[in-house]
This record gives C-alpha cells, structure tokens and sequence, in this order.
C-alpha cells in the first residue's frame, strides 16, 4: 500500500501488532534537530545487590547507517521512568513518564507530544491501572477530549517515538528471560515484549521485530539495535563533545517546468463540492505539452494512501522520490497532459481528510475529471486515470461509474480487502526473519494474524473502510481498457494480486487488459537493492521510478488515448 508508513510512510494501514514498530520505524527514518541534553544527561546507573539496574539515566542518539537522526534523554529510578525524545522534522516532541509502586507494578503514564517549534501541546494522554483494566483519557487529536476504559494487564508503556523504552524494559528484566505487557498509545492495545538473555546482549522480541539490547557495566544499556529498520541508538558518554544535532525543513516545493522542456507547468485550483461537507478546492499542476495542437489526452493522477503532495514525495524518508513529477513529464513527450493534485488537506488543498475515507478521495479524483472536461485545450473523451497504491483502488472506483472515461493504469492496485492485505504485510517479515525457528515463527503467526484480524480499529472511518472493501467487486464493472503494473519485490502489495485483479476485469467481460510484473522492483516501482522491504527505502541511492515502467506506461496510454 501507500508509502508514508511504510508503511511504514502508511500508518493508516499498519495493523495494531505492527503499529508500534512501523511508527516508530517512520520516526527513525527521519534526521532531527535536537536540544542540548542537560548537563546532568550522561548519568549512571544504581545495581542492586540482586545485580538488577534499579536507577538510570543519559542520552540515546539515533543512527541510521552514519548519520545521526535523533536524540532522547531519560531517567530511570525504582518508581519512575520518564523521557523525551524529539522529532522536528515530523514537527514532533514526546515527554512522557511512567510511574510504579513498591512492587513494580505499572500505576500511571502520562504523555505529552509536542510541536517541536512552538513547544505547544498538540495532545495530552493519561492511563491509569485499575486492576486489570486501563483508564484512558485523551486530550488533543481526534477526538479533542475522549475519557475509554481499555480490559488490560500493562507492565510498561512503549510509545512509538521512544527508544529507550526499550531500554527500561531490557533493565528491569534484571538479567533474567521476561515477557512484558507493553501498552501501545498509538494502537491504544497491548503488545508482548520479551526480553531474552544471552551474555551481555538481550534479545527484546515485540511481534515480529527483533530488536537487540548490548549491556554494559553493571548492566546498564549501552546501545540498542533495531535491524528490520536499520536502526540502532548508543548511549552518549558524556565525555566526547556533542555537536548540534543537524536536521532540515521541508524543501519549498517546485511544480514548474525546467527551462527548455516539452511542457508547460501551470498552477490550477480544482473545487471540489463534496455530497456531504463543505466545499473546498485542490492545489494542483497541470502539465501540458508545448509541441502537438489542443485539444489534448490527460491523465489525472491519484496518490497512495497517507496524505500525500501532486508529486508523491516521501520527504524527509526519501527526499529525491517523486513518481508523479516524472510520470508527468514523460507523458507529457508522448502528448499526454497530466493534472496531479495535493490531497485534500495537504499542501496548496483546503478541506479536512481526518475523517475521509477512500471513498471519499474518489469523489474528489471525480472533480478533477469534471474540471478536465470543462477546459477548452482538453479532450474530455480521452481522459485516463494514473492510482498508484491506494489510488489504484480508488481509480476503479470511479472507472465503474464514468462510461467516459477512456483508460486507467493501476500502479500496485490491491486485490484483496485491508484485513487480507495488512495480514500479509504481518506474514511476509515472520516468515523471513533471521535465526527464527520454523515453530517460532508459526507460533508468532498465529498470535499476530488474528489479533490483527479482530481490531475494530476504533475512530479512524478510513481503516474501518478500508479493513473490509473488496476492490474485485469495481474491478469487475470496469469496462475501459486498463494497465495493471507491478513490482515483483512489492512487499506492500504482494505480486500475485496483479493477475488476481487482471483476471476480475476480464470476468467482468473486458478484454482490453494488460499486467506488466517487473522484476527487482520494490512498491515504489524503485530498483531494490535487497528484498523490497519497506525498510529499505530509506537507504535507497535511486529514487527513480524505473524507465522500463514510464515508457511502458506512456507508450500504452498513448494508443488508447489517440494522442498527437
């Protein structure tokens, strides 16, 4: 599915096992600008005589690969653990403190996640243990102010932008082999985390992840591992200088065309008039070719799921990725216009998406179209539809119900429902774990998979949409010709769903269908250098899409749409 989680760069489709990982997966792969730690933040550690480290405290820096992504200072006592660790290229900062009784028992957290500029609360999260029941109160989000009582047992608390929650748990455990209840805010569920012993490392183990803790002395951690996301934090030591933390701001986007090329770029607001809500209106480009005569065949682009820029940009996760900006403008050489559009709520577009669901998208890939149609310069019989991810679900949709419609291309469209499709996301990591038995990774199938299966999914309209729409049921109803485009290596949407959803449009009688499977290519229709995964994008050299597909994209579109 859509990128920004990849997942990871999509966590609306992160399954409640995963949601703690894949958040914090997409916190890691961002550099951060980090405060100074207070002069205290080296710390120490106070050992029992049991050898158990009952006091704490320091700095972790995040690395990915060479470069530093982030830092978060903590303190660890008997009764308390509490942190922060900062994000400002997300625009986030996360406090948070867990308290315990004499007994080691969780008694209360409280969570306060930031904007990193302003130091503003954006939402504030309390839990406090009744038995064996949670009592949640939110405040901030959606909804603003909501009071829950969630049946659970909680040891600890793992939120997704903290890594030295894993090191709290890693050092109560004291040396022996411990499953912890960890309560998730994010997911708001809780989650195994089990920590296994082995000299001076301890495997911590949460779903499908492996992550690793190095002991140092006195059994405090020193450096904390994460190898599914490439991912590893090292305690600072106080005594090497630490520099400022270096991060970015998201470039200011660029639409226009590059001196001397074969189009025009032009700045164009499309209204959207929604059956319910408000009317709002989408930013968006519009290419068209300077060589040929009007009117021209377009295309309207659709983005994957996660709010997402005309482009598709994965910025800061991978900065140079920008799918529709080349799609664009290789159409635009084969005489094809192009409009590609800032979802609703993002960038240049008004209107609110938090509660919108794919359904609704469609309806504004409608106006797009309408507006197509109402221009002079265009030719409103041959207009195509480009989805890529989520938008390859979506691009169906409206192809069912436009008879006018000339053509659509479906980049890693789906087949399956949300709940079939997330469960091979949960599959796929087990199943190719390193140094995981055969019956371990049954066993940890069988605990994920149908906790994954039974989630309500709680407020979010867009999970509860998307975890049981069958996309084969519009797949069958189209009657346009369609090209269906897959990478082999895809791990969001697993490679066989492309003849899946090639053989339900031919059943619906259509026989103008064409699936293209392209070797090595991961959901980003990107060269992978490994094995597609999700974790890899960050460490990708090329972001381009490959020419094989934009050539095989244009050349097919330019037949059907009788272009110049």
């Amino acid at each position: 599915m859509g990128t920004h989680a990849a997942v990871l760069n999509d966590l609306r489709i992160a399954g409640r096992i995963l949601a703690v990982l894949a958040a914090l997966a997409l916190t890691c792969a961002f550099a951060a600008r980090g405060q100074q730690p207070a002069a205290s933040a080296p710390g120490g550690a106070a050992v029992s005589s049991g050898g158990q480290v009952v006091g704490d405290a320091g700095l972790l820096r995040w690395y990915q690969g060479t470069m530093e992504i982030g830092r978060e200072s903590f303190r660890r006592e008997a009764r308390l653990f509490e942190t922060e660790s900062q994000v400002p290229m997300m625009n986030l900062k996360l406090r948070y403190r867990s308290e315990y009784d004499a007994a080691e028992r969780l008694v209360r957290f409280e969570g306060r996640l930031l904007n990193v500029q302003t130091d503003s609360v954006i939402r504030l999260y309390t839990a406090v243990v009744q038995g064996d029941s949670l009592r949640l109160r939110q405040l901030g989000g959606r909804p603003a102010d909501s009071s829950w009582t969630r049946a659970a047992r909680a040891d600890a608390v793992t939120p997704a932008q903290s890594l030295a929650a894993l090191l709290e748990l890693a050092e109560r455990a004291g040396g022996r082999d411990r499953t912890f209840a960890a309560w998730s805010p994010e997911s708001d569920d809780t989650l195994g985390v089990q920590a296994t012993f082995r000299g001076d490392t301890v495997a911590m183990r949460m779903g499908p992840f492996t992550m690793t803790a190095v002991l140092g002395p006195g059994g405090r951690v020193e450096r904390i591992d994460i190898p599914a996301q490439r991912v590893r934090a090292e305690r600072w030591n106080g005594r090497d200088s630490l520099p400022p933390l270096q991060g970015a701001r998201r470039p200011t986007p660029d639409y226009s065309a590059p001196p001397g090329a074969p189009y025009s770029a032009t700045e164009v607001r499309v209204p959207v008039r929604p059956a319910a809500g408000d009317t709002f209106s989408l930013g968006c480009t519009l290419t068209l070719p300077t060589t040929g005569r009007a009117p021209f065949p377009a295309a309207v682009t659709i983005t994957g799921s996660g709010l997402q820029d005309r482009d598709e940009n994965l910025w800061p996760l991978l900065p140079a990725f920008r799918p529709f900006r080349q799609i664009a403008e290789r159409l635009a050489r084969a005489g094809i216009a192009v409009l590609r559009c800032d979802d609703r709520g993002l960038g240049a577009s008004t209107g609110d998406a938090s509660q919108a669901t794919s359904a609704d998208f469609a309806g504004d890939t409608r106006a797009q179209l309408a507006w197509l149609r109402a221009r002079a310069d265009i030719a409103g019989d041959r207009l195509a539809l480009i989805g890529h991810s989520e938008g390859g679900i979506i691009a169906p949709m409206v192809a069912a119900e436009d008879p006018r419609l000339a053509a659509a291309v479906l980049m890693a469209g789906t087949a399956k429902n949300g709940i079939l499709v997330v469960k091979d996301q949960i599959v796929w990591p087990i199943q190719n774990a390193p140094g995981i038995s055969e019956e371990q990774k049954a066993r940890m199938i069988a605990e994920q998979v149908p906790a994954w299966e039974r989630d309500s999914t709680g407020g979010n309209a867009w999970m509860r949409w998307f975890r049981t729409y069958d996309p084969l049921g519009a797949a069958r109803r189209v009657r346009q010709p369609v090209l269906i485009l897959q990478g082999a290596l895809d791990r969001q949407v697993t490679a066989g769903q492309a003849d899946s959803l090639g053989a339900a449009i031919r059943a619906g009688g259509n026989r103008d269908v064409t699936v293209r499977v392209f070797p090595g290519l991961n959901h980003l229709f990107v060269p992978s250098p490994t094995d597609g995964s999700a974790a890899e994008y960050v460490t990708l050299t090329d972001a381009s899409v490959s020419a094989e597909v934009l050539d095989a994209m244009a050349v097919w579109l330019a037949r059907r749409l009788r272009a110049n």
